[in-house]
């Protein structure tokens, strides 16, 4: 019966299957393999490195040789958790096996549309490393199509790196459109003014997103990008954790350059760790064309001085009322007293379509003038996620009140509004 079904189907119900099950049910029966030949299964494809590429599984030698030519995305990665080989041979062995799974995509012609690089940072402690680091920047040198690059969490130095990315801009510098260097970089080594980065950035004249840790920022990042991508740069996404860097800032005047090279340009900051106003304000500057925000304080070791949020919050209202679009605000521990705040930038902020906030309000009626303002077309949120910290049984009544008065006119407006307790597994909508 299974043999009888056509290929269509087969081929949709094998593209449920994991990569070892795949693999096997190509060896049933010649139907099967058929339909497993179908370069629909094979368009995207993750190998981890050390698992898939120790020579006892099929995928990272014979299928690549049957099926290579149809990948068009490609993941290199390793597991999480990482597993550490018994013996420096092993390591080794799982270097030269990925160096000789590039060389057979090289040696068919495989050209890529998408190359990703995961959690190379669990995989530090392997043999050749250069030597699969040479092979991938020749694999890298013969792509002529790549559109995406991702280096999340490689955990490389800048020269390694550097190589990667030079030769991505030479082979096919005017068709990368994103790039993905968060975490590429170790961790103590800022880039942002080496001159080879700053020309390599300027070669990139394709690129609309682009997403990097704040070391890798400069003003000469910024001025490149400008020259590089005038009217084509949309996307900026940064990330700025409290490990980072951040000996150096950038001026105003080069973001207000930027934002007028590429005038469609939009950028989201991720803050990790990082609660005090002082260590946030040179960040939020007027130039910079904010549109998503999200903020984990997490817990803070230095308690002699205020976090003032309210001046956080206060420059996002004054700086971004224009721009910004998505809100995401996680306050472990906040004392402070911000309803009114949250209430004035769904007002004032009009393109806010999106806010999630994971802290204290101090009084549920606030709750109740977002929904009064968002009922009587004052503002245009279509999501709007709220965690408060002291829901007890008694303010319980006001969450209810609220629903009622207010969950038909939600619905109709299409609004995802949720109320969450912590407490307990009870959300309210």
């Amino acid at each position: 019966m299974w043999d009888q079904l056509p290929e269509l189907i087969l081929t949709h119900i094998f593209r449920y299957l994991g990569r070892g099950d795949r693999v096997n049910a190509g060896q049933v029966c010649r139907s099967w393999n058929q339909a497993m030949s179908s370069p629909v299964l094979w368009r995207s494809v993750t190998i981890l490195v050390d698992r898939d590429l120790r020579g006892d599984f099929p995928l990272a030698g014979e299928q690549v040789v049957k099926y290579g030519q149809h990948m068009r995305s490609l993941e290199l990665a390793w597991s999480r958790p990482y597993m550490l080989p018994r013996s420096r041979l092993a390591r080794n062995l799982q270097a030269e096996a990925g160096a000789e799974f590039l060389a057979v995509l090289r040696l068919k012609d495989v050209q890529l549309k998408e190359l990703v690089l995961t959690d190379w940072v669990f995989g530090c402690k392997w043999g050749n490393r250069g030597k699969l680091l040479y092979v991938l920047a020749k694999f890298l040198g013969g792509q002529h199509n790549l559109e995406v690059l991702s280096l999340l969490n490689a955990n490389l130095g800048v020269s390694d790196v550097l190589r990667l990315l030079g030769t991505v801009a030479k082979s096919c510098g005017e068709h990368l459109a994103s790039l993905d260097l968060r975490g590429a970089f170790r961790e103590w080594q800022a880039p942002h003014s080496n001159p080879r980065y700053l020309r390599l950035l300027g070669r990139l004249h394709a690129l609309t997103t682009l997403k990097l840790d704040y070391p890798a920022l400069s003003d000469n990042a910024l001025n490149a990008l400008a020259s590089a991508s005038p009217k084509v740069l949309r996307s900026l996404h940064i990330s700025v954790r409290d490990s980072d860097s951040r000996q150096h800032t950038v001026a105003d005047t080069a973001w207000r350059n930027l934002a007028i090279a590429c005038p469609n340009l939009t950028v989201s900051y991720t803050i990790v760790n990082i609660s005090h106003y002082e260590d946030m304000c040179y960040l939020l500057l007027p130039s910079v064309p904010l549109a998503r925000f999200q903020m984990f304080s997490g817990h803070v070791w230095d308690q002699s001085r205020s976090r003032n949020f309210r001046s956080t919050v206060g420059l996002l209202i004054t700086h971004y009322t224009n721009t910004l679009a998505e809100v995401m605000l996680q306050l472990r521990n906040n004392r402070e007293l911000l309803d009114d705040l949250l209430v004035s930038m769904l007002v004032r902020c009009k393109h806010l379509t999106q806010l999630q906030y994971d802290g204290i309000i101090r009084s549920l009626d606030t709750l109740r003038e977002i929904c009064q303002l968002q009922a009587d077309c004052k503002t245009c949120f279509k999501t709007i996620h709220v965690k408060p910290r002291n829901v007890n049984p008694q303010n319980r009544a006001v969450l209810d009140d609220i629903t009622y008065q207010f969950d038909r006119k939600m619905i109709e407006q299409g609004v995802d509004f949720r109320i969450e307790d912590p407490a307990s597994v009870l959300v309210f909508y």
